[in-house]
């Protein structure tokens, strides 16, 4: 079963995980720990970086008074990883006006993306009483809430900026999340729904929409797993859970297929290979095929270890007890805890 999509990271970003497949004891199925995704936008910078910065600087010298000009270049600075001028030129557009909205929406997001969270709140609190009908401002609350796990904060303020702004699909998504939070699916969906209608370019909101369904073993979950796929045609997150939603519905040749282009896009996408293997392992029992996806995804990450131990589950199961050994030794040197490790090396080498 899928699991919805949780926010981590700094701001917590959306990501996506799903549950283990249906298994026995002496299977392991993963979560993907591959991609996540700040709900603050990231953007590419060209690799002109030097023009890019000699063009806003240009532009700043003919308008050295404009704020935006400030803000623009504090972006580019932050995506060469200059922080401290990053902040400088934050400082340097609040000083021009500081009760700007976007000067004032920016040093919040960058406060958001260094962690300070409640130092980011009280700016927005501040934002608020002065633009008290800019319903940005009401969004990144909400979202701040949703971090805190305040959902009735939350939704009050994603309504709050769906009042200013009924179109406004970021904040249906965030009322979408909570609702998901708080147990009430329909809400979600609709949400969810609603959010997307607004902007069909909403990933998230397609990736909840299908993990929720596939979550209800829905075959509607491909359809919108597939939108978000469209969205972002790279996706790894997409492609996870399309490949899970598939074998978890035993469209096992299809399962293969999407974890297989997924690893020619993304060659070293851990999971992919191992849920390759896995396919291979549980479902269709072709052990020996199996073990050399197990091998590819321990080559991407030689502490995999519940890659370790499906391999040498495979070669137990083909009788070859001494690799099957190693691999368990392996497994526990990573995890010495591991129970299902512990009891494999037990059943070889009694």
């Amino acid at each position: 079963m899928m699991k919805k999509i949780s926010i981590i990271g700094i701001l917590i970003t959306v990501i996506w995980g799903c549950n283990s497949a249906p298994q026995k004891e002496e299977k392991v199925q993963t979560e993907s720990q591959t991609e996540s995704k700040s709900l603050v936008e990231k953007q590419e910078l060209s690799p002109q970086a030097d023009s890019v910065f000699d063009e806003i600087n240009q532009r700043i010298r003919k308008d050295i008074n404009n704020p935006d000009l400030y803000l623009e270049r504090s972006r580019l600075y932050e995506l060469v990883g200059d922080e401290k001028a990053a902040v400088e030129d934050i400082n340097r557009a609040l000083k021009i006006d500081s009760t700007y909205l976007n000067t004032m929406i920016a040093q919040a997001d960058f406060l958001i993306k260094r962690g300070e969270l409640r130092t980011s709140l009280a700016i927005l609190e501040n934002a608020k009483s002065i633009h008290p009908e800019q319903s940005i401002i009401y969004t990144k609350i909400a979202e701040l809430y949703l971090v805190a796990r305040n959902f009735q904060e939350s939704l009050k303020n994603a309504d709050l900026a769906v009042k200013y702004d009924q179109f406004n699909a970021k904040a249906y998504y965030l009322k979408g999340f909570n609702f998901a939070e708080l147990g009430d699916t329909a809400k979600a969906i609709s949400s969810f729904q609603t959010a997307v209608e607004q902007n069909p370019e909403d990933f998230e909101s397609y990736m909840q929409l299908g993990l929720i369904h596939a979550a209800k073993d829905d075959p509607l979950a491909l359809d919108y797993l597939k939108n978000a796929l469209e969205v972002r045609p790279e996706s790894q997150e997409a492609k996870y859970a399309i490949g899970m939603y598939q074998q978890e519905h035993e469209m096992y040749n299809e399962a293969m297929k999407t974890y297989t282009d997924a690893i020619k896009m993304h060659p070293n996408f851990r999971e992919a290979h191992y849920n390759l293997g896995y396919v291979l392992m549980y479902y269709l029992q072709l052990y020996r095929d199996a073990t050399y996806h197990f091998t590819d995804a321990i080559e991407v990450d030689p502490r995999y270890y519940q890659a370790y131990y499906n391999r040498g589950y495979c070669f137990e199961l083909m009788g070859d007890v001494n690799n099957a050994a190693k691999d368990y030794r392996k497994a526990l040197e990573i995890q010495p805890d591991y129970d299902l490790a512990a009891k494999g090396l037990s059943r070889v080498t009694e």
